[in-house]
């Protein structure tokens, strides 16, 4: 049988109305129409974490990108699809669990101003507060609390003394709202370990998080609120814990860890289903990191106000999907702003030497770490610096084959932090090291990133004991065992002299005089010095 011109376009038409039809929730959708949601949801909740000031969303390499017209997830399409679920007349709670500060040029040069007022125009029901919200100190976050937004920043357990300026910062322990005909309540945890993870000041206080949201629980139950969720920025396993802990809350939307939970992940599913005390579901949620998923959960619960049944996935907003105008324009002001950063050229490489930037440089060596690390050797050699040490964490992004402009810089190394020189014993660096590898598979954000030393870790055995051997590079260029009786002088940034990522065991090290150059002038410095860069030694971190 042949068809006409004509009814191969009206099959092919109905074909296509057909399939966006069904499958809304597929590539079949056109570009830039609304997301399909659960619209007969008892409770919907639409969730984001560790956002990091990635305002303008990703590339496909995981890097902030300064445009968001054609990148994966910003504000703006989060704005949006929050938005556009609720004109769709879902039963809508918006959430986000955190670390909003930090991570791109963006918050480098505009500071927590770009999102006080970014949150004017978000449409999140509520939010609480993450570790990096402390890196400028108390006195910053209390200006930025300040700042009038639509939406609350819960915090239940911070209990700030006097002398802090927190003291008067409004930030409740928890909201109750009307969603669907019920009353929803929902509680803030905020992070407790902002005093080795940022710069909080010493009246920075929290309380116990177990008895804390005990407390809340029996608040929130005793004015008749049967729905319950807790939304935390203290890590996924931490998240879990909590739900077998405490009764009566439904849902933690979690955040901290940058864990994606869904096919494919080794964290687990989406939603995590966890049991309380009394046996009751206990769904727990998180969405990865840097605006790249929005997480959808959908809840049905019975009369008692216990789960029944549940869907959803960490979706990942795509460039096709809308954008809010608002948000997008304002995320394109600021934008603006970078421009004079990003078009000083310090420097030049052209290698490529596999995963480089925030997730990679947490589990092996990386590109942006060596550079950084040689960086500091070279700078604290003239005061007898032996090797250089530099925290994973302190890496936000990758620094790019081609010209690495000072806002290439600034991205990647956002955190102002200084290059000091102190004097250790070999005891004290090898106890450094496990540290740095002693998280879950030997990875996160404490791994030391050498320059000048190497060293070989096995994952498999128990923290504390997984580094095989470390050796460090001596003056004739060869690479001899590190002496726990010895001496080192070290670089290393001000971050871990300080205790940051609980490294104690580097507070105590002797000082050195020398200057305390910034780390990005530091690393101006060594690119504007040996630009084009030749290939930077590798072979510092194994694993066996």
């Amino acid at each position: 049988m042949t068809y006409g011109k004509a009814a191969i376009r009206k099959s092919l038409a109905t074909a296509l109305l057909l399939c966006c039809a069904v499958f809304a929730l597929s590539a079949c959708a056109p570009r830039g129409t609304a997301h399909r949601v659960d619209t007969k949801a008892d409770l919907l909740i639409l969730h984001t974490n560790d956002t990091h000031s990635h305002v303008a969303g990703i590339d496909a390499a995981g890097n902030p990108c300064m445009d968001d017209a054609t990148c994966r997830g910003g504000h703006a399409r989060i704005a949006a699809a929050i938005k556009d679920a609720k004109a769709q007349g879902a039963n809508v709670l918006a959430l986000d669990a955190g670390d909003m500060f930090q991570g791109t040029l963006f918050y480098s040069v505009n500071k927590w101003r770009l999102l006080a007022e970014l949150n004017k125009l978000m449409p999140w029901d509520a939010a609480t507060l993450g570790n990096h919200e402390w890196d400028e100190g108390c006195g910053e976050l209390a200006k930025y609390l300040a700042e009038k937004r639509p939406f609350p920043m819960l915090a239940a357990n911070l209990t700030p003394e006097k002398g802090c300026p927190l003291l008067k910062s409004d930030t409740p322990p928890y909201i109750i709202r009307e969603i669907g005909g019920h009353k929803v309540g929902v509680i803030g945890l905020s992070n407790d370990e902002v005093t080795g993870l940022a710069s909080a000041c010493k009246y920075t206080k929290f309380s116990d998080r177990v008895k804390t949201l005990q407390a809340a629980v029996r608040e929130l139950e005793a004015k008749g609120v049967k729905r319950i969720v807790l939304v935390t920025h203290l890590g996924l396993p931490s998240d879990r814990e909590l739900a077998r802990s405490v009764d009566g809350v439904d849902v933690i939307v979690g955040g901290h860890t940058h864990s994606y939970l869904g096919p494919g992940s080794k964290e687990g599913p989406y939603p995590i289903v966890e049991k309380s005390p009394s046996g009751k579901p206990v769904l727990v949620v998180t969405a990865k990191r840097a605006t790249q998923y929005l997480g959808e959960l959908a809840c049905y619960f019975d009369a008692e106000g216990v789960l029944t049944s549940w869907s959803g996935a960490a979706r990942e907003l795509q460039p096709s999907d809308p954008r809010d105008k608002a948000v997008a324009a304002k995320v394109a002001e600021f934008s603006a702003t970078l421009e004079k950063y990003r078009s000083e050229k310090i420097g030049h490489h052209d290698f490529n030497l596999g995963p480089d930037g925030l997730d990679a440089c947490r589990t092996r060596e990386c590109l942006s770490g060596m550079i950084m690390a040689d960086a500091m050797l070279e700078y604290g050699r003239p005061y007898g610096a032996q090797f250089a040490l530099l925290n994973s964490g302190g890496v936000r992004a990758a620094l790019k084959p081609g010209d690495v402009s000072r806002g290439d810089l600034l991205t990647a190394f956002p955190f102002s932090s200084k290059t000091q020189i102190r004097e250790f014993s070999g005891e004290a660096i090898w106890e450094a090291l496990e540290h740095g590898v002693a998280g879950e598979d030997g990875r996160g954000a404490p791994m030391l990133q050498p320059s000048g030393l190497r060293y070989v870790v096995d994952p498999s055995k128990p923290a504390g004991s997984r580094i095989v051997k470390a050796e460090v590079k001596d003056n004739k260029g060869n690479y001899v065992p590190l002496r726990l009786k010895a001496r080192y002088k070290v670089a290393l940034p001000s971050y871990l002299t300080g205790g940051g990522d609980f490294f104690t065991m580097l507070t105590h090290g002797k000082v050195i005089s020398a200057p305390e150059a910034v780390d990005v002038d530091v690393a101006t410095q060594y690119l504007s010095k040996h630009s084009p860069l030749s290939r930077p030694e590798t072979g510092r971190i194994t694993h066996k």
